[in-house]
This record gives structure tokens, C-alpha cells and sequence, in this order.
């Protein structure tokens, strides 16, 4: 095994923004899928969303466990099977004739393979930067960026060729692609047997944690003369208690919210006023391309300091969540494109900040345990953010209330991400601002 320091991390950073790209591009592409299946099955829009929803639901509420499976048998045997389990949904999918069977094919058996994929792709990568983590991760998220610009159009264009069954027949088989990479993923120095610091180690009868000093630790035993790796808990739940990580959860939880459900708004919208697939599929590749461009230099910025990370995604979910609130008041398709714009660049930059504010208030060897329980928090807002739309729209009798509603949820996780600071310890504050 190399140091983290080696050129191999760098092949592992490739492996992972490949797996990022095939598994959320081809849950944000499933807008494409949805439109089809809207018009296959001639169901309702909020029942039909719950396909995709529970997919993503899923993919977050087994990141915890994910990570956790990742420690004791390690990243690649646990990115492997996800691989594998993400095909075999999508593969099943093909054959079935009704479309409540899309829900246990591809939203649980899907669902939860790339739940063992797409937490620990995020985690390991923390492991191997530390002085470049923030523009690690934004070349990571990069690859979701580059997996929402083509695999619409991969998506229609199988569906214009070989019909709605034999697009995903083809799609379960690129997906297989995941196991792949999965294979480069070598485990984290600081995970191994027989590795972990002394000031790490628990002696072999003993293995709790502690608060101190707003910081998860370790407690020390009376021995810590052991070499073996001890069994750490999937979630701390003292967590909770800490404000900062309070406040951090609720925001993102908006953020998270707000962001999903455009999947399920921007193609609906499109819909009702008549644009063709290929329209819908230009729409979402646009709010892909945008954060293929804008990550990266949203990384930068974050890793110069010049302005604090709160106040960077908190500008930007305003901003998105107020081109939310006003999209109602325009048709047309070049509305919709400036709104695709909007928010691939403001809201859809928040998935890079989720680990670079939880190392602010947790050591590095705990951040899977802090986000696998952030990631269980984020899979109640994931789950309702796609048929909650769409139920709204049932309501109604349009799209209005869906996008204003989603607005809001942005305003509201940026004011948050402001506030947050008067939240924080005084002994916090210090040990931040020593950074």
C-alpha cells in the first residue's frame, strides 16, 4: 500500500469521478425516463415520480451503512457489489410490464446499489487530500457534472432507437462499468489492521466514544497497546447534540430538498406546455454542463479562503431559490433554459461544501461516521423532493405552486448556512479561525 502522498490517489480520484459519473448522472437523467414512462404507463405524475424518488432515497439512507461495510471489508468490495446491484435493478427493469414493478426493480434493487456506491466514492477520496480536499472534490462532483450533460442524451437516443425496454436494457450494461473502477479503490492507510495512530486505538475490550471540545473522540482505555482495528459505530449520534451540526443538517436537508425536485419539475413544465423530449433532454444537460464549468472554480475558491464556505453556498441557494419563486411568471422554452442555468450553477454546487463543513466540526477519522448520519438525515428530504412535486401538480393543476414551494426550501437552507456562526461554541470559533 502507498502513502497518501503517492500518484496512485490520483487513480483513485479517476475511478470515482467515473463511478459518480455513471451512478448520478443516471439518477439525474431519470427526468428522461419518467417522461417515457408518464406516457408508456399513462400514469399520474406524483406516482410515477416515486420510482425515481425511493432510487434516491435509498441511495443516501445506505450511505451510512455503506461506509461502515467499508471499514470492515473494505472500499472496493463495497463500491463492487454496489456495482453489480445497480445493474441487476436496472437489468430487470427491462422485462417488466407494469410499473409498479419499476419500484422494487429499479428503486430498491438500484436504489440500493448505488447506496454502496455513492457515499464511499465521497469518503475514500477525503482520505487520500487533505491539502487540495476542497478541489478533489469538486473534480469528483465534476464527473456527476459530465454524467448530467450526456447521459440525457445517451438516455433519448437509445429510447429513439430501441424503445423504453431496450434503452435500459443497454443502460444496466454500462452500469456495469462501476465494478470496473471499483477494482482500482485500494483502502485508506489510516483503515487498515494494525494501522490506526496510537492516539486512535482502543484497547480490545473497550469501544466508546466521547464529546470533547465539540470534537468526537476516541475514549481512551486504560491500554491502547493494541494493534487490531476496533469495530467503530455506524452513526454518532452525539452528533446531534453539537448546534453546528444541527444547523448544517437542516440546511442541507433544504438544499438537498430544493435541488432534486427541479428532476421532476423541469421536465413536468416542459411537458405542459408541449416541448419534445429532445427540448427536456437539452434542458438537463444544460444544468449539467454549467456544474461541469462551475465546480471546479467553486472548489478553488473554497480551498482560497478568501471567503468563508458558508457564506459561498449560502449566496448561492438564494439566489437559486429566488429563480424558483419567479419561474412561474414566464413561459417558453428560454425561460426554462436560463432556470436549467440557474441552478446547475447556485444550488446544485452544494453537494461539494456537505464534507468540507463537517471536517470543520469532526476529525478526519470520524468524518464517515458524521457522514453516514448526515446522509441518513438527507434521505427524508431525497425521498419526498420528486413525488411531492408532482402531487402538488396533481392539486393544483400546474407547476406554480411545485417551483415556489421549492424556492422557498432554498431561502430557507441559505439563511441557515448565514446564521449558522451564532450558533457555534465560543472554543469552536477558535480552533476555526486558527485554520
Amino acid at each position: 500500500m502507498r502513502e497518501r502522498g503517492s500518484k496512485y490517489r490520483y487513480v483513485m480520484l479517476i475511478a470515482s469521478t467515473l463511478m459518480a459519473m455513471i451512478t448520478v448522472g443516471g439518477l439525474n437523467s431519470f427526468s428522461i425516463l419518467y417522461k417515457e414512462l408518464l406516457d408508456f404507463y399513462d400514469t399520474r405524475a406524483g406516482d410515477t415520480a416515486i420510482i425515481s424518488s425511493l432510487c434516491i432515497f435509498l441511495n443516501f439512507a445506505i450511505g451510512p451503512f455503506a461506509n461502515y461495510a467499508s471499514e470492515i471489508y473494505s472500499f472496493r468490495v463495497v463500491m463492487f457489489v454496489g456495482g453489480f446491484f445497480g445493474f441487476l435493478g436496472l437489468f430487470l427493469s427491462a422485462f417488466v410490464s407494469r410499473m409498479e414493478l419499476w419500484i422494487l426493480t429499479y428503486g430498491v434493487f438500484s436504489g440500493i446499489g448505488f447506496g454502496l456506491v455513492y457515499s464511499p466514492c465521497f469518503t475514500v477520496v477525503n482520505f487520500y487530500f487533505k491539502k487540495r480536499r476542497a478541489l478533489a472534490i469538486s473534480i469528483l462532483l465534476l464527473g456527476t457534472g459530465i454524467g448530467s450533460v450526456v447521459f440525457p442524451f445517451i438516455y433519448h437516443s437509445l429510447i429513439h432507437c430501441y424503445g423504453l425496454q431496450g434503452a435500459v436494457l443497454v443502460i444496466s450494461a454500462l452500469s456495469l462499468n462501476i465494478c470496473v473502477c471499483a477494482a482500482l479503490i485500494r483502502q485508506p492507510q489510516e483503515l487498515q489492521k494494525g494501522k490506526i495512530p496510537l492516539s486512535n486505538q482502543t484497547s480490545t475490550e473497550t469501544n466508546s466514544y466521547e464529546l470533547e471540545n465539540d470534537i468526537i473522540k476516541p475514549r481512551k482505555s486504560c491500554c491502547q497497546c493494541s494493534t487490531r482495528r476496533p469495530i467503530r459505530e455506524i452513526f454518532h449520534f452525539s452528533l446531534i447534540r453539537k448546534p453546528s451540526f444541527f444547523i448544517y443538517a437542516l440546511a442541507f436537508m433544504c438544499s438537498i430538498y430544493a435541488y432534486f425536485s427541479i428532476f421532476t419539475m423541469i421536465p413536468g413544465h416542459a411537458r405542459v406546455q408541449g416541448m419534445s423530449s429532445a427540448r427536456v433532454a437539452v434542458l438537463l444537460s444544460v444544468n449539467g454542463g454549467v456544474m461541469i464549468f462551475a465546480r471546479p472554480v467553486v472548489g478553488l475558491l473554497a480551498d482560497s479562503k478568501i471567503i468563508q464556505k458558508r457564506n459561498i453556498i449560502g449566496t448561492f441557494l438564494i439566489l437559486g431559490g429566488v429563480s424558483s419563486i419567479i419561474l412561474p411568471w414566464f413561459t417558453g422554452y428560454y425561460p426554462l433554459l436560463v432556470y436549467s442555468i440557474t441552478q446547475g450553477l447556485f444550488p446544485g454546487s452544494f453537494f461539494m461544501f456537505i464534507p468540507l463543513l463537517l471536517l470543520e466540526i469532526v476529525p478526519l477519522e470520524n468524518l464517515p461516521q458524521a457522514q453516514g448520519l448526515l446522509n441518513l438525515c438527507l434521505s427524508l428530504p431525497v425521498g419526498i423532493s420528486q413525488p411531492l412535486p408532482g402531487w402538488i401538480r396533481d392539486v393544483t393543476g400546474d407547476w406554480t405552486v411545485s417551483f415556489r414551494v421549492s424556492g422557498g426550501v432554498a431561502l430557507l437552507a441559505g439563511l441557515l448556512f448565514f446564521v449558522e456562526p451564532a450558533f457555534r461554541t465560543k472554543c469552536q470559533r477558535k480552533r476555526n479561525t486558527s485554520r
